[in-house]
């Protein structure tokens, strides 16, 4: 039987890389690890942005915590109008192409910052790690096309553990680089770990991109329409999970904590919280159904609130892991809908997740303002709300409908 060109082409391409015979199990591992390594380069300095422009931009660590919590918001915007774009091309171009592009315009966005010598030439290069940030968008729709649906929440939440573990765990790994090295090598050593990524990028078997398989279905204003609960949904929770992470410093050193452990801790809080929440995404996915999502976010309000009167930075460090843990069970049941060409799908969920990631951390600095009392307290009890909204919005749009579309028994 002949083949069609565009399967030959493809069987040549993956047998000059080596990868003809690649399962979808080790194409899951492969895909884990460079959502993972991803995730923690582009997280290195997250906590530390604060400190970095503190200590080598010369400004005062309050000043410095309101340019973290811009560069956040830039980066995370940027991301987030970009990601379906980059979900679109997917679909016409490829998923390799796109990665290799993200590789290396992150490596050129790292090493402007490495440069950078004020606060604004900061914020630009911050701003074009945002736009060539699309891996995670990449590798939600690479597991949405090989994997089945019955499976995909399940496959979404090991991807998810491995976005926020390097999302929480890279500013803690690159506090330990920081101690070592400094700030300024620890940059760079962001750009290689992106270079040691193109390797595993060449080892994936990607699928045929959709304009190659002749499928010409557009995605729709109807399949807009029935991710949009997800994707508001995904805005709030990421909102809620993100807007502590550029002043973790500032309440360590209002606790009590001295400048030369600040680091230290702020690292090891980073990593437990992000250990947290990567180990109990995948269980909590397994067993929450839609009517427990409203409950988990609740908890977390409340958890949340409660912050605010940590007595010490131990207890801080407690409550951060609590409030990991239960995050966890959210962000994988809401991604796990898909809808017409899965690279635009995709993109615009992921969309949302970095908006709740711009708008947490801006949110959070916005009402700490200078720091001085109540304005902690009102930073702590305006997440917490956003929170309980969050729990009421997917109640209303989730449970309600899983609940109506529960099928009622015949009587015999």
């Amino acid at each position: 039987m002949l083949l069609k060109e565009s399967e030959l082409l493809e069987r040549i391409s993956n047998k000059a890389t080596g990868v003809l015979n690649l399962s979808n199990r080790n194409m899951q591992v492969i895909i884990f690890l460079i959502q993972l390594l991803s995730s923690i380069a582009f997280n290195f300095m997250n906590s530390f942005l604060s400190l970095f422009i503190n200590t080598e931009l010369n400004y005062v660590l309050i000043e410095a915590t309101a340019w973290a919590g811009i560069c956040m918001l830039i980066a995370s915007s940027l991301n987030a109008l970009t990601a379906p774009f980059w979900g679109f091309m997917c679909d016409r171009s490829g998923t390799k192409i796109v990665l290799l592009i993200s590789l290396a315009g992150s490596m050129v966005a790292y090493a402007g910052m490495t440069v950078s010598n004020n606060a604004p030439i900061f914020v630009l290069f911050q701003g074009l790690k945002g736009i060539f940030g699309p891996v995670s968008t990449v590798m939600f729709t690479l597991i949405a096309l090989i994997i089945s649906q019955d499976k995909l929440k399940m496959a979404l939440s090991y991807q998810v553990a491995a976005l926020t573990m390097g999302q929480l765990i890279g500013p803690g790994l690159g506090g330990i680089l920081v101690s070592l090295f400094g700030y300024r090598l620890t940059l760079v050593t962001a750009a290689a770990v992106y270079a040691g990524m193109i390797p595993l990028v060449l080892l994936l078997r990607l699928p045929t991109p959709t304009s190659q398989k002749g499928e010409q279905r557009q995605f729709t204003k109807e399949d807009l329409k029935a991710i949009m609960p997800d994707t508001i949904s995904l805005i709030l929770v990421y909102a809620s999970i993100s807007f502590i992470v550029p002043t973790v410093p500032w309440f360590l050193q209002s606790l009590g904590v001295p400048s030369i452990q600040l680091v230290t801790l702020t690292a090891i809080t980073t990593i437990l919280n992000g250990l947290a929440f990567g180990l109990a995404s995948p269980i909590l996915t397994k067993v929450t159904t839609g009517r427990r999502l409203p409950l988990l976010s609740v908890i977390s309000a409340l958890a949340i609130f409660t912050t605010n009167f940590a007595s010490s930075p131990y207890l801080f460090i407690t409550l951060r892991v609590i409030i990991g843990s239960i995050q966890a069970g959210i962000p994988a049941n809401l991604l796990g809908g898909k809808s017409g060409r899965k690279g635009t799908a995709m993109g615009i969920l992921n969309s949302a997740r970095f908006i709740g990631l711009a708008i947490g951390p801006y949110t959070a600095t916005s009402i700490l303002g200078d720091g001085t009392a109540p304005r902690p307290l009102y930073m702590y009890a305006t997440m917490a709300v956003i929170s309980l909204f969050t729990a009421a919005f997917i109640y209303l749009t989730h449970t309600q409908k899983t609940s109506k579309q529960v099928p009622q028994k015949t009587e015999t």
